[in-house]
């Protein structure tokens, strides 16, 4: 009795185990990631630090090959003005909607190609002397192409590194900073965690 019990917890074991992995990666995913942003804004009256750190969180749904989510992304910048007593900031938001492709997907290592459209909130702050020399918030329509590469670490979790190239548009100062328009685009290497619930 005891073997046929043993046996039989044995093939259930197995079964389990077995199954297909896609019945257990496909669904809603939450993510997190961390990494180093360099951003660029032609014209700027100052050198922006070259790397900065940033961090997102993410919200979306994997289905096979496919990957649509909706993230939200935090960076923040030192801008040195070669100005004493001057000090300035530059931050940027991103709201954006993602699709990724994997191109081996269940598989141990999997790399991944994507790209997102959204929109992110400039924020420009120069004090100097206690008083603001330039100081403008603008909201300018944003894309964003990358890839990366992922490895699974359980059927639902999975680490991921990756490049992602971000067009901000151009915002418009106002006309108190006297700076007019920018360029402004960033270059971001992150790694991160992604969970199947």
């Amino acid at each position: 009795m005891k073997k046929m019990l043993l046996a039989t917890s044995a093939v259930a074991l197995c079964a389990v185990f077995s199954a297909p992995a896609h019945a257990e990666c496909d669904g809603i995913y939450g993510a997190l990631r961390a990494g180093y942003v360099k951003h660029d804004a032609d014209d700027l009256q100052g050198k922006l630090d070259e790397r900065r750190f940033m961090m997102s969180g993410a919200l979306g749904y994997r289905w096979e090959y496919f990957r649509t989510e909706l993230e939200y992304v935090w960076r923040k910048y030192n801008v040195d003005t070669s100005v004493p007593g001057s000090r300035a900031l530059l931050k940027t938001y991103s709201y954006m909607w993602n699709a990724y492709y994997d191109i081996l997907p269940y598989h141990w290592w999997s790399p991944f190609v994507g790209g997102g459209i959204g929109f992110t909130k400039t924020r420009y702050r120069d004090v100097a002397g206690g008083l603001a020399v330039a100081d403008w918030a603008t909201t300018k329509f944003t894309w964003s192409l990358g890839g990366g590469l992922s490895l699974k670490v359980t059927n639902r979790l999975n680490l991921d590194v990756g490049y992602r190239y971000y067009k901000f548009g151009k915002p418009k100062a106002n006309a108190f900073s006297g700076h007019g328009t920018y360029d402004v685009t960033a270059q971001e290497v992150y790694g991160g965690i992604r969970y199947v619930f």
